[in-house]
């Protein structure tokens, strides 16, 4: 594994970790869950949501890395010449 890929990896647990808590507070503060039914369903969706919106993300940030190692390929290679 490579420091780019080591990079991805915990950036990637740092979002995921970061959504997930937004999400819940979120629903945690708009969610009224007065029946039991939504004691069960509410905290399942949440974490459906978090999940998704996690992976969108990660997918996003892993993008951003990949953009950014590229730039700094094309700097070296140009003060190699």
């Amino acid at each position: 594994m490579n420091f780019i890929d080591i990079t991805k990896k915990a950036v990637s647990f740092a979002v995921t970790a970061g959504v997930s808590k937004i999400v819940h507070d979120i629903i945690a503060t708009n969610v009224d869950m007065e029946k039991t039914h939504h004691k069960v369903t509410v905290p399942i969706a949440s974490f459906a949501i978090g999940g998704a919106v996690a992976d969108a993300a990660s997918d996003y940030t892993d993008d951003f890395i990949d953009e950014i190692a590229g730039v700094i390929v094309q700097i070296k290679d140009r003060f190699k010449k």
